[in-house]
């Protein structure tokens, strides 16, 4: 197949989108309490180095992406093998975004709409920009940031008034083990999902354009998350953030200027959705490209549509309700961790180890 080239601009704005996808939505780090927006800022740090790796990965290895890589230094069965658990990752990743998309409009606005509603909405929408090619993924990655980034600073600012700096003091009241269960959560959902990327990134214009496109758009998501998520609690306080399944819409609830400006939880809803939508593209062209690589298939773009209605199938069956849904999110960073970390890491560490004997 024809090789697909996306900008370093395109693949910033795809990360920033992609980070900023469920978790505009969804609480982040609740874990934390009132100390959610520095667990927030630690996992930024953390998830540095881990990007770094991913980066590093891709720049070993130019025009190359996991699966090729897995193959390369493990050779093909266990190559294979590691590529099947990374497609399967992408797969569930995607179904539980598609299932997030369902239960938001459906909680804070259209009670009354089926769930499937939304849904098959959305997987229709990404089975046709996926088949289009991650070229045109990108570019519209560069519409949507320009809508979504500067939607949350706007709102930001309008609830100054209604901020109350004691819902996050005193600072670690509660010790360090919620901080670090915040941590843990914030570091694994969303910024060390961004291993998709290391799935579907094309060949790209210099060694050092994964290096780029990782560190600006984790930096540039992750302050927008802490951002958003700083606001949220200082205005609901702890309490209510951690007991709210979708805060976001709760705070923008809140925003009354007047007769002028009220009603900001609809821009917000339309934020979100945008952002959810690139982030299930990625997931669904990331199990597809995954495919294709392993039944050495020539192009990737006839799985899409038979894929795409097997991950909306998943994402029905995949939780009871949104109480289950909830539930899952605590045994989340457990089950992800290897796939974003530990894997990566062992890839790495036998390249290094590869090209030492090869040396001597």
């Amino acid at each position: 197949m024809n090789k697909e080239f996306i900008s370093d601009r395109e693949g910033i704005c795809l990360v920033i989108l992609f980070i900023s996808g469920s978790s505009l939505a969804l609480p982040t780090a609740a874990e934390a309490g009132r100390d959610l927006w520095l667990a927030i800022i630690i996992a930024i740090i953390i998830a540095i180095p881990t990007v770094l790796l991913y980066s590093k990965l891709l720049s070993l290895y130019p025009g190359k992406d996991l699966f090729d890589i897995v193959d390369i230094v493990f050779g093909k069965i266990v190559g294979k093998l590691i590529g099947i658990f990374y497609i399967w990752f992408s797969f569930h990743l995607g179904a539980l975004v598609i299932r997030d998309f369902g239960e938001f409009p459906i909680t804070v606005s259209i009670p009354e709409t089926p769930m499937l509603v939304p849904m098959i909405f959305v997987t229709i929408l990404c089975i046709w920009i996926v088949k289009e090619g991650i070229e045109v993924l990108g570019r519209w990655a560069k519409l949507f940031v320009l809508f979504n980034a500067p939607l949350p600073s706007i709102l930001i600012l309008l609830l100054i008034p209604q901020m109350d700096i004691e819902n996050i003091q005193p600072i670690l009241y509660e010790g360090f083990q919620p901080l670090l269960k915040g941590t843990f959560s914030a570091f694994t959902f969303p910024f060390a999902e961004t291993v998709i990327f290391t799935m579907i990134l094309p060949s790209l214009k210099t060694k050092k354009s994964p290096y780029e496109i990782y560190m600006k758009g984790l930096l540039l998501g992750g302050m927008l998350i802490a951002g958003v998520s700083l606001a949220e609690i200082l205005v609901i306080g702890p309490d209510l953030y951690g007991a709210t399944f979708f805060p976001n819409h709760s705070v923008a609830r809140k925003v009354h200027i007047g007769q002028i400006l009220s009603r900001m939880e609809v821009i917000v809803i339309l934020a979100t959705i945008t952002a959810a939508f690139l982030k299930i593209s990625v997931c669904l062209l990331a199990a597809c490209r995954g495919m294709m690589k392993l039944f050495k298939l020539e192009d990737y773009r006839f799985l899409v549509a038979p894929i795409g209605i097997l991950m909306f199938l998943l994402s029905i069956i995949i939780h009871k309700n949104i109480m289950e849904l909830f539930e899952w999110a605590t045994v989340w960073p457990y089950y992800a961790f290897p796939f974003q970390v530990m894997i990566p890491i062992l890839v790495l560490i036998i390249v290094f180890i590869k090209k030492e004997k090869n040396n001597q």
